[in-house]
């Protein structure tokens, strides 16, 4: 059996998160114990989860609170539990914990990038910690995981990744996503809205996601469709700016947050188009739900490609506009949903694929 630790940020609703956590929730215990290192002393929405299935969370400050501290925890935590796999998906910090398990002698460590490039300029220290950090990452990791392609490129070089690395794209319970009549009429039941036309959008509320881009654009889509209201399902640290923004521009009523829903599946098959307008992503697990869904989504051309895997996805720049984005999400629709959840499990998109890829990387069997 081997012992895994896996250290994430948080254990939160998310893609990142998501990944780390079906880890451990789907790992044979006759193949694998599996333990969690994760940051600050708050608990994720995934722990219970989690402690159920027999794994252990440790909390620990964050790098950025003192890297001598989270050195000597992460070497406590490792002497003390021998571990033979240290899998860390913690972006640029994935090097002091490849060099922590590498000096203590762990034979598979791993570092895996979630996510691509931040826009706008680098300070000098920012740029410098990052280059330190992709050389030790380099030096002292057995294996490179990218969600994709450009987030693979982005951490660890786009020649080192193409040498060492191996893509592994995130998957989704493809049966449980795909469309379902039943959970349509029971959400728009519940929520109160009927046979509206219903804008949807899952992601943690938060710069990146640019949700406030969805709600100043609802005055134009209310000019081509008075029925329109927006479903934003996440929570996060824009939450209340985002609903004073509702509020400021007299949309209260047209826009609904559910905050954080375990049920993702069911709401989506409520909406009648998704909007996705990132400012930049790594690889989008909501992207792979939608689309098993059936569910036409406007997205931002700022999204990796690696993420187009129907033609229910319709790039488009946010420099385009309120106007085009109205337009191009009021002519959306839904055109036999119930064929995609099939279609993605065939492509290789389930999670169960993308996990024993993991197990096998943890196993030795893949080392490319």
């Amino acid at each position: 059996m081997k012992r895994v630790l896996e250290i994430i940020g948080k254990l939160y609703i998310g893609g990142a998160e998501k990944v780390a956590r079906d880890i451990g929730y789907y790992a044979d215990p006759s193949r694998f114990a599996v333990d969690y290192l994760v940051f600050g002393d708050e608990k994720g929405v995934y722990e219970d989860d989690l402690t159920a299935k027999g794994c252990r969370i440790f909390h620990a400050a964050p790098p950025s609170d003192g890297y001598r501290g989270y050195v000597r925890t992460l070497e406590g935590l490792i002497k003390q539990n021998g571990y033979d796999v240290v899998h860390c998906h913690t972006m640029f910090s994935s090097g002091w914990a490849m060099w922590v398990a590498k000096r203590l002698g762990v034979p598979v460590r791993i570092s895996h990038s979630h996510s691509i490039r931040i826009p706008g300029r680098r300070g000098f220290a920012q740029s410098l910690y990052e280059r330190a950090m992709r050389l030790v990452i380099l030096r002292c990791s057995t294996q490179l995981v990218g969600c994709g392609v450009d987030a693979g490129r982005w951490l660890f070089g786009k020649g080192a990744f193409e040498r060492r690395g191996i893509t592994i794209l995130n998957g989704i319970e493809t049966e449980k996503f795909t469309y379902s009549e039943a959970c349509r009429s029971e959400v728009r039941h519940t929520l109160g809205i009927g046979d509206k036309f219903v804008i949807g959008h899952a992601g943690h509320m938060a710069e990146v996601k640019n949700q406030s881009f969805l709600i100043e654009l609802m005055p134009e889509v209310l000019k081509r469709r008075p029925d329109a209201v927006l479903l934003l399902l996440g929570d996060g640290q824009d939450r209340s700016m985002l609903e004073k923004k509702a509020e400021a521009l007299g949309l209260s009523d047209k826009v609904i947050m559910t905050g954080n829903v375990r049920d993702v599946y069911r709401y989506l098959s409520a909406m009648d188009v998704f909007a996705f307008p990132s400012l930049y992503e790594g690889m989008p697990l909501a992207m792979v739900e939608v689309q098993s869904n059936g569910l036409p989504c406007i997205i931002s051309d700022r999204v990796p490609k690696d993420v187009f895997l129907t033609e229910l996805l319709k790039p488009l720049p946010l420099e385009a506009g309120a106007e085009a984005w109205a337009e191009a999400i009021c002519r959306a629709g839904r055109r036999e949903p119930e064929k995609y959840g099939g279609a993605m499990r065939k492509s290789g998109f389930d999670f169960m694929n993308m996990i024993e890829k993991v197990y096998s990387i943890y196993e030795g069997k893949i080392d490319k």
